[in-house]
C-alpha cells in the first residue's frame, strides 16, 4: 500500500461512555485483513483510514512496538497510508485483504448464496 512513514500524535475520545485510546499504525505485516471503518481523511504527510483490524501485524506509530490484530480491539485504529499510494482503491470499500491470492479468499454475497428459499 505504499511507503510508509510515521505521524506525529496520538489523542484520546470517548466511545460508549468510556475512554479509548486512538493509535495510529502502519502496516508491519506482508499480509494483512481489516475492515475500513470510516472515510479517508488527509494528513499532512500521509493519509488516515480508521479501521478494525481483523489479521496481520501492525507497527505503532508512537512507540515502534508491533501489534498483533488482537492486541487492537480495545483501540480505535487509524492505519496511516503514504500519500504515494493510490487512496482512490480505499474509497466505498469495506473490506482490504492485502497480500493473500485471490484463490485464498472466498468472498459470497446474497447474489451468489444459494439454497431453497
Amino acid at each position: 500500500m505504499g511507503v510508509f512513514t510515521k505521524p506525529k500524535s496520538n489523542r484520546d475520545k470517548k466511545a460508549n461512555g468510556r475512554s479509548r485510546r486512538t493509535i495510529y499504525v502502519w502496516l508491519a505485516s506482508d499480509k494483512a485483513v481489516f475492515l475500513i471503518a470510516g472515510d479517508v481523511r488527509e494528513a499532512k504527510y500521509s493519509y488516515g483510514v480508521p479501521i478494525v483490524p481483523l489479521y496481520g501485524k501492525y507497527r505503532s506509530s508512537k512507540d515502534d512496538r508491533v501489534y498483533d490484530a488482537n492486541e487492537l480491539r480495545d483501540y480505535d485504529v487509524i492505519l496511516n497510508v503514504s500519500k504515494d499510494a493510490d487512496i482512490d482503491e480505499l474509497k466505498g470499500k469495506r473490506l482490504a485483504v492485502i497480500g493473500f491470492d485471490e484463490s485464498e479468499v472466498l468472498i459470497e454475497n446474497e447474489e451468489n448464496e444459494g439454497g431453497d428459499g
